[in-house]
């Protein structure tokens, strides 16, 4: 008996053994094979070479659209308090269920846990589940005792569930929620006490526990839907586990991914061919945010972890001689060739950063020097990255971690960064690297009050020191406005300085943020504290902080939360634009939490007031805070109510605040240096105004 596989000569589908009616079509499949000679087949192939060879195609194209490999899809969904305070998980559940894939050949599995309240009446907070979606439907297959999802141990119990009860032939991994990269890790159980997340060491010893990696098999795809996974150090852990990873290097905004990709896995179109899926994942993605209320940042990349061995091999080639030939002498070249500006997660306050930079923008700063070495990274790292998307300056689809901004923080990052290199040399490097950063200081920390200064019309100047200049990183400017004695608030901070020879100098003299406030009754204006986070040559991206009211409290179900509101500057212009509002993080994650404006019923843009002398007058390095906080409150249920403006000195507030407030005008700058140890020094406190 012939038992080699059959199909339907209607439509190709696959029939069974002996199979005769095609269970998709009906067609009669028994027909009785012809007996042909050699000669003649070759004739008939002579004859109807173009027919035979239109067939083949057709049957190549319908066994691999109609059905083919089955793929089980895991979605691990800590639901957090993305879905206890904006129904995030839920929403995301909603488009799966509304999504039309072929249940017959793709099966989706959703375990939920980690969150004190779901917004769907099927999820209970009191367990954890798994579900399975179907077109139209979600059906609770399995429950399980609530336990923290931070735990390895849980994601071992819903791999090994679906591994048993849905066999398939290709299996995939999302691992839903927020995310800190690759030494925080993954994961925010909102049932957790101590806020432990799931380290990447913890999340590659939960796969290795599971059946399906001990019965030697690997996840074809993992992808991460959640902040800032998209690491070289990740891509290098998940290696041994899986064919290929979907992450992004950047903060995720509120909506995360596009789950309508799962269109894509329908009887008409179904995806076989795992890297065209990860590209239907990330174009889903990118277009979703096409119409979306903000012009979010945006980056995600399909990654062959089947390559990343090659590319760690080349990283491990060039950072073997950077370690080498950096010495104390040349530790501040290094330095100030490999600071990027451009920092994942990045919200302007250095001792919070992740210090996730783009690996091949890091190597490229070292072309010079380096360049066979930095040219066959690049080979491999194109073909590492298979496909990335995103609308950022100098971002190629992997970060890596790097002593940045968060210098101070560099002896514990270095610790834990250890148990997730990417690459044996580059560990070595960063470990030389971090030794110059926290070992004798380069420039003695002193009190710099008498610098030659210079006010112009065209902006603001100031000597800098030898030592200074000579290990001289970035700077910066503060404004300050006066309020009384010893009470300053800052209005304004950017690094839109230039070393000048021995000087440092202003390139603007627009250094005041004010909010415009349109309240239907006319225009009022009031203070808002930008404080820069990166700049580019097309724009300045700006963070401020503040309170955010709701029209509906318990809709959202928490009361008001501090925000962080991102604003954008585009270079020659004074109006910055709104990118995205997010609920300030308390956590080691990264912010995921963005807000709908037709939610939000007021927003007060708060300023703090500092003491800048000490009790002998002199200017302090500790800016102590005053503890009053000053601010604009604005209503933003409507776009056009509020506008943001970068304007001068001389600015008219009107009328938006009574008595001394309002009548004071006294300014004072001051300059920031930021050496290439980490170091930060102020300079005079330059009256201006």
């Amino acid at each position: 008996m012939d038992n080699s596989p059959r199909f339907c000569a209607k439509c190709g589908n696959p029939l069974n053994v002996g199979g005769r009616f095609c269970g998709k079509c009906g067609f009669d499949n028994e027909t009785k094979p012809q007996k042909k000679s050699r000669k003649k087949l070759w004739i008939g192939l002579g004859i109807g070479g173009v027919s035979l060879l239109a067939l083949v195609c057709v049957l190549v194209v319908l066994l691999l659209n109609m059905g083919g490999k089955d793929r089980a899809i895991m979605i691990y969904m800590i639901g957090s308090d993305l879905e206890s305070e904006g129904a995030a998980a839920s929403l995301d559940i909603t488009e799966m269920k509304d999504a039309s894939f072929d249940p017959e050949h793709t099966k989706l599995l959703v375990y939920t846990g980690g969150s004190k309240k779901w917004a769907l009446d099927d999820i209970d907070e009191n367990e954890n589940a798994i579900f399975e979606v179907t077109n139209g439907a979600i059906t609770k297959v399995q429950s399980f005792e609530k336990k923290l999802m931070t735990e390895p141990g849980s994601l071992t119990e819903f791999v090994d569930y679906v591994y048993e009860n849905y066999p398939a032939d290709l299996y995939d991994l999302v691992l839903w929620d927020h995310g800190g990269g690759p030494i925080v890790g993954y994961g925010q159980d909102e049932n957790s006490l101590m806020g432990k997340s799931m380290k990447i060491p913890a999340l590659t010893g939960a796969l290795t526990e599971s059946k399906l990696v001990k019965d030697g098999k690997r996840f074809d795809l993992i992808g991460f839907d959640a902040c800032l996974m998209g690491s070289a150090e990740v891509a290098r852990q998940l290696s041994g586990y899986a064919n290929y990873m979907v992450a992004s290097e950047e903060t995720e905004p509120g909506d995360g991914w596009s789950y309508s990709f799962l269109n894509n896995l329908s009887e008409e179109k179904m995806v076989n061919d795992t890297e065209e899926l990860g590209r239907v994942i990330i174009d889903e993605y990118i277009s979703h945010y096409n119409d979306y209320q903000y012009d979010v940042d945006l980056s995600l990349a399909l990654i062959d972890l089947k390559k990343i061995q090659q590319l760690s091999d080349s990283v491990d080639a060039l950072f073997s001689k950077v370690k080498e030939q950096m010495t104390e002498q040349t530790f501040s070249q290094y330095s100030q060739l490999m600071t990027r500006e451009k920092v994942y997660g990045y919200t302007g306050r250095d001792n919070q950063s992740y210090d996730l930079v783009d690996l091949l923008d890091l190597c490229n700063s070292l072309q010079e020097n380096y360049g066979d070495e930095v040219n066959e990274i690049r080979s491999d790292f194109d073909d590492v990255v298979l496909y990335n998307q995103n609308n950022m300056e100098n971002t190629n689809g992997m970060s890596v971690y790097f002593l940045n901004f968060n210098k101070a923080e560099a002896e514990k990052m270095l610790v834990n960064y250890k148990d997730v290199a990417f690459s044996e040399k580059y560990y070595d490097f960063l470990s030389k690297y971090k030794d110059y950063v926290t070992g004798d200081r380069r420039v003695s920390r002193a009190l710099y009050t008498d610098l030659k200064e210079e006010i112009t019309e065209n902006g603001i100047a100031i000597e800098l020191p030898n030592e200074l200049r000579d290990n001289y990183q970035s700077g910066e400017i503060i404004i300050y406005r006066k309020l009384g004695d010893n009470k300053y608030m800052p209005v304004y901070r950017s690094s839109e300085v230039k070393l000048d020879g021995d000087r440092l100098v202003t390139t603007t003299y627009n250094l005041q943020f004010v909010i415009e406030v349109n309240n239907g009754s006319g225009i009022q204006y009031g203070w808002s504290m930008m404080a820069e986070k990166e700049r580019t040559e097309n724009y300045a991206d700006y963070v401020t902080f503040g309170v955010l009211y709701y029209n509906d409290d318990s809709a959202l179900g928490f009361a008001p939360k501090s925000y962080e509101m991102y604003v954008r500057v585009p270079s020659g212009s004074n109006e910055g634009q709104v990118r995205d509002i997010r609920v300030a993080s308390d956590t080691d994650m990264a912010s995921k939490m963005s807000f709908d404006p037709s939610k939000i019923k007021i927003i007060d843009f708060t300023v703090g007031t500092y003491k800048l002398f000490n009790g002998n007058n002199e200017l302090d390095y500790n800016m102590e805070s005053y503890g009053q906080i000053y601010g604009t409150e604005a209503n933003v249920e409507n776009g056009d109510t509020y506008k943001i403006k970068l304007v001068g000195l001389d600015f008219d507030f009107g009328d938006i605040y009574e008595g001394e407030f309002k009548s004071l005008d006294d300014y004072y700058a001051e300059f920031i240096v930021h050496d290439t140890q980490g170091d930060s020094h102020r300079l005079n406190l330059i009256h201006i105004d």
